[in-house]
């Protein structure tokens, strides 16, 4: 039973990921076979680069929220970090009656628990905060990218005598 619900989690949060990427690739399939544009240029019109933004927002909101609920777990706070630090694995590590908290910060994405030793252990991946700014930095480039591509687009249409 256990298999089979992690499974078809997988399953749907793949197909969540993916589906903005495949509406991409069909998006730049059609403007390929249609209008006769590179796929360069099929990529830099204003829907493909509006839905590399959304995209890439999606992806971040994703990143975001794994970050957000690393650490957290069936177990309270103290056993969360005595387990994540290795207490229940054999390795050896600060006693647990020094264990003052668990520092969290929201930008960026951090959840560090602390000994009174010095001893600090991060529950955040390490790749967490790096893929999250590349995300956004992804969106925020392309749009003005997009913004350029419409502007180009009516440029076009205006010298054609295109009326959409």
């Amino acid at each position: 039973m256990e298999v089979t619900f992690l499974l078809v989690a997988l399953a749907v949060i793949a197909l969540v990921l993916l589906t903005p990427l495949l509406i991409l690739a069909i998006r730049v399939r059609r403007l390929v076979r249609r209008r006769g544009l590179t796929i360069s240029a099929a990529l830099l019109t204003l829907g493909s680069l509006t839905t590399i933004v959304l995209t890439a927002l999606i992806y971040a909101a994703a990143t975001y929220a794994w970050g957000m609920l690393s650490g957290f777990g069936a177990l309270d706070p103290a056993e969360t970090c005595a387990s994540a630090a290795g207490f229940y694995s054999g390795t050896p590590g600060p006693p647990d009656d020094r264990w003052t908290g668990i520092a969290e910060n929201a930008l960026p994405i951090a959840r560090t628990c602390s000994w009174s030793d010095g001893t600090r252990f991060e529950l955040v991946p390490w790749w967490v905060n790096p893929l999250l700014f590349a995300w956004l930095t992804i969106a925020v480039a392309a749009l003005p990218a997009g913004l350029a591509a419409r502007a180009v687009d009516r440029g076009e249409a205006v010298r054609s005598g295109y009326q959409a």
